[in-house]
């Protein structure tokens, strides 16, 4: 019988316990409870739905009809810091739900439909209690959600990953402690060096070799060596005494084979204490079954010698951290090891190993995942998963997590699903050891009452590791360590060698990843020997992603588009740019051509850290793509979705909901607004060529460029498109770019490099014959007409000869700071080399480089650069001198009325305009004397600058562009000249 309230409708209170039963039936393994009294302490009051499950932190999901502002935050923050009965950890977190009032006219029956169906009929927000009793509201206005969103917010609630944070924080202290005590125990033994050298070689802490052999030292101090294996070592036993807790409480093969826990230990042993010997006969059985990526190198470092006498102290303090995990009930949704891996490990930069945050491999995971709808719940739980460079295991992790909540929305219910994937369809790598071992540990974690009997997380021995993959004649990985307790024979992989498992070429259809973007550092050549040969026997398959100065993510790229199956999924973190760089155009073109719905996400708010890895420093995005069907012949004109967020995500919780709200933008919307930032559909005219929308904060921008491109001016506040009178070339169509520095020379007291060492001018008595533009002076070079800054003394006479003929009077900037610098395009009184900062032009006619030098210092020129330029560091636009020849330029060199007038006009004004002072380009939107070098360019592209109307569009240009905190870099000088000069004079 239906409830209704008092004017005939659905009653709140019984939509609750509609939601809390089908909550109930569809959650998993939780139990829903709706408007139940007595479960709060201290309260007389009733939560709207409670959920608990075992020892899993409860959740509050308080909800109303969403004819209210933000419905459910004002009960929710009601509920934070306090307790459920018989629990004595405090809410940090409740949901506020609301329910769409039309819901009010809903029977029992319609409601209960509309969950079964998953509609979008609730919206949440998040309500968090923060330090010093802050209350969050996550975000400023309710997100829209489906009855399945609500389950994936309840699941992270049930983690709150504050809570979390700081505790593993306090753990990887610990750690660290235990990692001192253990160094100094097995330095008081008579074979310590020894032993010690054993814990390096297992942890993957030693000294590497580079390319000649020679032993290159990671740090000058071998004790940092020491001390980074010994709590590296402390760390993997912590992982491997969880995996023996967990495996003797729940497996039922190892409960067979008298698996003791590390508790049943303590309490046996008359010391109260855990000992080596006997740890290593329970970690024997382990291996025994299997579980050998997380349990072989635990094995090696216990049994690498005598631990001293400190080590039953330091096996026991594990056991206790091991608790300490273990009681926030986390690790389902949590990566623990990859928490504490990025706390601890100081080489990481020397491994390429960054660890992905757990909020961005949430984002990258749940997006992917949406293109797989329209699956059945058999063919979801097939999807062959691969990260060839899975470290901690944090994003395969989150891969998996989002692939379960979609077969479980297909209604999947197969209890073997986790043996299944674990066995079959989960192919995870990496060339460190540690990695191999926390990414298995980290799955294991998923479902530990799941037993499984092999896997295909690999730790690839291979010089190559998993790149070996790029030859497409591989179809095995046979150099596996630790595969069924022995190295197989390392024979040409598929071709009659034994081989750990096959990527059959189309065999995977989700390749997430986070790849490395440099090789590593200091000798270790992880990952980077023979590649050449591999790179050519990709190219000879026509999969030429690669390029070698663009570091090993275009090779990943590469491998994924080699194993990747029809209408599989590429989702990878990425260096930002990759979406502007010269040297990342071959990745560009192939995703272009071989993939389709490309969407590329990056965050424009720029005041935060930007990068997605823990610990890069790097401006990054992410990048989802779904491979063609039938792979193309040829390059056809391609569009990316650029997504533009104002913030990244930094919970898990929001990392779905951006996620969800990127995914639930209409293909056929070109762009528009979400809660997290713009959004807009790039069109890509020519193969490879930079995704200039990618990291702009403002759409009127992206539509600026865009028209830029194509030969229009479009002005944002009229909507109206002015043709331009020249067509758009290149600059390469007009000159070549001039010898590199390393060239050209080095600065005084260099490497020794090039043909000329560079002196600062104002050192030298005497103005040499041998000057060059060498080095950027924000200061002095104000005026598009320049003077040199270096002076060159000969130091290789026959290279000198050579570049002596490359020399220019043109010269562009190639790493331009829009904060600081004022010109990007300048003129030398005389012949000059090129430099550090500066390159030379060639074969550039004057009356070009006039047109030229006034285009690129005018705020259209600056426009069409920072579309190009690499956004690696708030405030910067560098270009690699490759891509140089591939910016913008209107073609003032062809034969026609209109560019002779531009010619005509550049050389009647050049002289008066080249001698302006200039202010840093961020300061455009006030530069009277930039003002009117933007007139001229702009009567040179046919508009007339008299007109009230471009006047108008190009203050607005000037704004929109000095607004970018690419741009302005959130310089604060800037920021607030910008904001005195929006309130006082160009309000928008």
């Amino acid at each position: 019988m239906t409830t209704r309230n008092s004017s005939g409708g659905l009653r709140e209170d019984t939509a609750n316990v509609i939601i809390a039963e089908w909550l109930d039936d569809a959650g998993g393994k939780w139990s829903a409870d709706g408007e139940r009294t007595g479960r709060i302490q201290n309260s007389d009051g009733r939560p709207d739905i409670l959920i608990t499950e075992g020892d899993r932190m409860p959740v509050i999901v308080e909800s109303e009809y969403d004819d209210k502002a933000n419905p459910g935050v004002e009960d929710a923050k009601k509920r934070l810091g306090k307790t459920m009965v018989g629990e004595t950890r405090a809410f940090t977190e409740v949901i506020a739900l609301g329910i769409a009032s039309e819901c009010r006219r809903d029977s029992n029956e319609q409601l209960r439909a509309r969950l079964e169906n998953n509609e979008p009929f609730l919206s949440v927000q998040l309500v968090s209690q923060v330090e010093d009793g802050e209350v969050k509201v996550w975000p400023n206005e309710p997100l829209p959600a489906t009855p399945r969103d609500l389950i994936a917010y309840c699941e992270y609630s049930q983690v709150p990953q504050t809570v979390i944070e700081k505790q593993s924080e306090a753990i990887a202290t610990r750690i660290q402690s235990a990692g001192e005590s253990l160094l100094g125990s097995v330095g008081l033994t008579s074979d310590g060096e020894k032993t010690l050298a054993r814990i390096r070689e297992a942890t993957g802490a030693k000294r590497a070799q580079d390319d000649d052999e020679n032993v290159v030292p990671l740090f000058q101090d071998d004790s940092v060596h020491n001390q980074m294996a010994a709590q590296t070592a402390c760390a993997i036993w912590l992982t491997a005494i969880d995996l023996q807790n967990d495996l003797a409480r729940y497996s039922g093969a190892m409960k067979r084979l008298n698996l003791k826990s590390a508790d049943t230990l303590r309490k046996e042993a008359i010391s109260g204490k855990l000992t080596a010997r006997e740890l290593l006969e329970q970690w024997r059985i382990i291996k025994s079954v299997n579980y050998l990526p997380v349990i072989e190198i635990a094995i090696d470092c216990l049994d690498a010698g005598e631990l001293g006498n400190a080590a039953p102290d330091i096996l026991t303090e594990l056991s206790d951290l091991s608790e300490q995990m273990n009681a926030l009930h986390a690790k389902h949704v949590y990566n623990f090891a990859g928490e504490l891996w990025q706390r601890l490990v100081a080489d990481r930069e020397e491994r390429a190993a960054h660890y992905t945050k757990p909020e961005i491999a949430e984002t990258l995971a749940t997006l992917s995942m949406e293109r797989f709808d329209g699956l059945g719940a058999d063919e979801i739980g097939a999807i062959n998963l691969m990260d060839a460079a899975c470290g901690t295991g944090t994003l395969v992790g989150a891969g998996e997590r989002a692939l379960r909540r979609k077969y479980a929305a297909a209604d999947g219910d197969d209890p073997e699903l986790h043996r299944k994937r674990m066995e079959n369809h989960i192919y995870a790598m990496d060339v460190n050891g540690i990695a191999g071992t926390l990414t298995a540990k980290r799955l294991t974690d998923m479902d530990v009452e799941r037993e499984y009997s092999e896997s295909k997380i690999a730790v690839i021995t291979d010089p190559a590791g998993s790149l070996i993959l790029m030859d497409p004649s591989v179809t095995g990985v046979s150099r596996v360590l630790g595969y069924q307790s022995a190295t197989p024979d390392s024979g040409e992989e598929g071709q009659g060698g034994s081989s750990a498992f096959h990527i059959m070429l189309g065999g995977i259809q989700w390749a997430l990843m986070n790849p490395p973007y440099a090789r590593p550092r200091r000798g270790r050549r992880q990952a980077s020997r023979g590649l050449n040969s591999l790179r050519q026997k990709a190219k000879r398959a026509k999969y030429v992603m690669s390029h070698g100065q663009a570091g090993l993510a275009t090779d990943f790229g590469n491998l994924c588009n080699i194993r990747l199956a029809p209408g599989g999924v590429y989702a990878n973190v990425l260096p930002l740019t990759a979406a502007h760089a010269g040297t990342w155009k071959n990745w560009r073109k192939e995703l272009e051509k071989d993939f389709e719905n490309i969407v590329a996400i990056a965050n424009a708010s720029r005041n935060e850290l930007q990068s997605m890895s823990a610990d890069t420093g790097m401006s990054e995005m992410l990048v989802v793509a779904t491979k063609k069907e039938k792979r193309p012949s040829e390059w056809k004109p391609a569009t990316i979705l650029c997504v533009n967020l104002n913030q990244s995500p930094t919970t898990m919780a929001e990392g779905y909901a951006m996620a969800r709200e990127i995914a639930a933008i209409a293909t056929e919307s070109e762009q528009g607004n979400i809660a997290h930032g713009i959004y807009t559909r790039m069109e890509q005219a020519t193969a490879g060529n930079p995704w200039g929308a990618v990291g702009n904060s403002n759409n009127e921008m992206n539509e600026v460029i865009a028209a830029l491109k194509v030969g229009k001016a479009y002005d944002p506040n009229t909507l109206e498109n002015y043709d331009l009178a020249l067509e758009m070339s290149t600059l390469g169509d007009m000159a070549e770019t001039g010898p590199t520095h390393d060239l050209i020379g080095h600065p005084k007291g260099g490497d020794g490099r090039g043909a000329f060492e560079w002196t600062p001018l104002k050192e030298l008595t005497n103005a040499p014959a041998q000057q060059a533009m060498w080095a950027a002076d924000g200061k002095k070079q104000t005026s598009i007409l320049a003077n040199p800054t270096h002076g060159g003394t000969v130091v290789d006479r026959s290279l000198a000869q050579q570049v002596t003929k490359q020399r220019s009077d043109w010269h562009i900037s190639r790493n331009l700071r829009w904060t600081s610098q004022a010109i990007a395009f300048a003129k030398t009184p005389r012949q000059a080399h090129g430099g550090r900062a500066w390159n030379a032009l060639l074969s550039i006619q004057e009356e070009i480089g006039r047109c030229a030098s006034l285009y690129y210092n005018s705020i259209f020129g600056a426009i069409a650069r920072n579309a190009y330029g690499q956004s690696t560091q708030a405030g910067r636009a560098t270009v690699q001198v490759r891509s140089m020849s591939d910016i913008t330029l209107p073609s003032f060199d062809a034969d026609t009325s209109q560019a002779r007038l531009a010619r005509d006009i550049a050389n009647r004004r050049f002289d008066e305009l080249s001698m302006l002072k200039l202010q840093p380009f961020a300061y455009c939107f006030r530069d009277e004397n930039r003002h009117r070098i933007d007139d001229t360019v702009a009567e040179m592209l046919g508009l007339d600058p008299k007109d009230q109307a471009v006047q108008d569009m190009l203050a607005h240009y000037r704004l929109l562009f000095a607004r970018e905190p690419n741009v302005n870099g959130r310089n604060k000088a800037i920021l607030k000249a910008l904001g005195e000069y929006e309130t006082g004079f160009k309000g928008l």
